[in-house]
């Protein structure tokens, strides 16, 4: 297994560590935490760099129809959306066997989800997305770090097999989302003091 580094200082990085985002060409860069640190302050990356925060929210009140759905012209059952400041418009895009493919989002869509989940308006910028899960008849909705919804990306990739993906395919992605969910309910009990 190769040894990451931070793309900074070079220090070798541990398993989970931190992630910025850099803006011009919407890719991820590894960091130490004691690099993530001077980026950790808003606007400490200028317009170049912003730093993927930790928050891993499960959203088991969110409101969404079927019909809010379709209007959002999403052609998959699972997507992630984010408020971006380079063309100043909500994305979508959904995890493929050939990587992250943008979707054109209808706007007042977005705003008639965000109308019903005020949540939605206190997403970061660039680096948090609302993760919608509406396959195999589930319906399960996140907030998560970009990060997170690149490692679904790689996960789906390299899993993927034919059209349907395959038995190892769903079931890694069956662990990716059981792994959000406990992260969520990890991160409620901590902000309870439990």
């Amino acid at each position: 297994m190769a040894i990451e580094r931070c793309e900074f200082c070079r220090a070798v990085l541990a398993a989970e560590h931190r992630h910025l985002l850099e803006l011009a060409s919407r890719t991820l860069v590894c960091a130490c935490d004691a690099c993530a640190v001077l980026f950790s302050d808003p606007g400490a990356g200028g317009e170049k760099y912003r730093l993927v925060p930790r928050r891993y929210l499960a959203l088991a009140d969110f409101q969404m129809t079927d019909e809010q759905w379709d209007a959002l012209m999403i052609p998959v059952g699972m997507a992630f959306l984010l408020r971006s400041t380079g063309p100043k418009r909500v994305m979508a895009f959904y995890p493929s066997p050939a990587g992250p493919m943008e979707s054109l989002l209808d706007l007042e869509g977005w705003e008639a989800l965000a109308a019903s989940n005020p949540i939605l308006n206190d997403l970061e910028p660039d680096v948090e997305a609302l993760l919608i899960d509406r396959t195999r008849n589930t319906r399960a909705y996140y907030i998560v770090p970009v990060d997170a919804c690149y490692q679904l990306v790689g996960l789906i990739r390299i899993s993927w097999r034919g059209l349907s993906g395959g038995e190892t395919a769903w079931k890694a992605i069956g662990e990716f989302f059981a792994d959000l969910q406990a992260r969520s309910s990890k991160q409620n009990q901590d902000d309870r003091g439990t």
